[in-house]
């Protein structure tokens, strides 16, 4: 099995990180571990697209193309939902 470096991939890790660092360094309060949910959601939505996309497209370049149009694709919705 080859190790292919995707942008998804590098967006799970950075998400893992986060959520990790939320729930290590958390306040008082309480709310950054409430704020962690919605990154753990990302984190599973970013997980399984990387397995499906790396599953039905086999070359890297069409995985790199398809995964950033995602990426961005995700990135609109959330400011879309956001800003109403």
């Amino acid at each position: 099995m080859k190790i292919r470096l995707t942008p998804l991939n590098v967006i799970s890790s950075i998400l893992l990180v986060a959520v990790a660092w939320l729930y290590i360094f958390a306040d008082d309060t309480g709310w950054r571990r409430l704020g962690a949910i919605p990154l753990i959601v990302l984190w599973i939505l970013s997980f399984i697209a990387d397995i499906v996309f790396r599953r039905y497209l086999k070359d890297l370049k069409r995985i790199w193309i398809v995964e950033l149009v995602f990426i961005i694709f995700v990135a609109i919705l959330i400011l879309i939902i956001q800003s109403t």
